[in-house]
């Protein structure tokens, strides 16, 4: 019972997690707080700095980051590397997993006294990953056909 809990608490970025939305704009508010010193929450932000780091695989070798995520999810979170200002509009795979290792790592050291545009970055990002998340859940929800009785 516990590892299911666990491996439950431990899993990477999944597009079709239903908490996903949630959980970026939950990370969202808790960074906007600590950057006007309104509250130091971080469960939120360290859960989502602990899927970012299971999504993303470095090589030993200095090589390029790997992708441990579906395809749908890596396509959600390069939107979301987009339209947040994270500086990246690249298409590129490897840009993108870095980018987000970077928002991991600064999510997973995460304190006031931290560099102001890096928290703010990090809050764009989660502001736009909970966009894009909520987006594509919905799109796969109406490719559903409705219930026949229904208007």
């Amino acid at each position: 019972m516990s590892s299911g809990i666990a491996s439950q608490r431990n899993h990477g970025l999944r597009a079709l997690d239903a908490d996903l939305p949630f959980l970026a704009s939950e990370v969202a508010v808790d960074l906007d707080n600590l950057l006007a010193n309104r509250s130091k929450e971080l469960n939120a932000i360290h859960r989502l700095a602990a899927r970012l780091k299971n999504s993303i695989e470095f090589s030993a070798s200095g090589g390029p980051p790997r992708s441990l995520m579906d395809p749908a999810t890596l396509t959600v979170l390069g939107e979301a590397m987009t339209q947040g200002s994270t500086g990246s509009s690249s298409a590129k795979i490897d840009d993108v997993l870095s980018e987000a290792a970077k928002i991991g790592k600064v999510l997973e050291t995460v304190d006031s006294a931290q560099n102001r545009k890096d928290l703010e970055r990090a809050r764009d990002f989660c502001v736009a990953l909970s966009k894009a998340a909520a987006s594509y859940r919905r799109a796969i929800r109406d490719l559903r056909p409705p219930h026949p009785f229904r208007r």
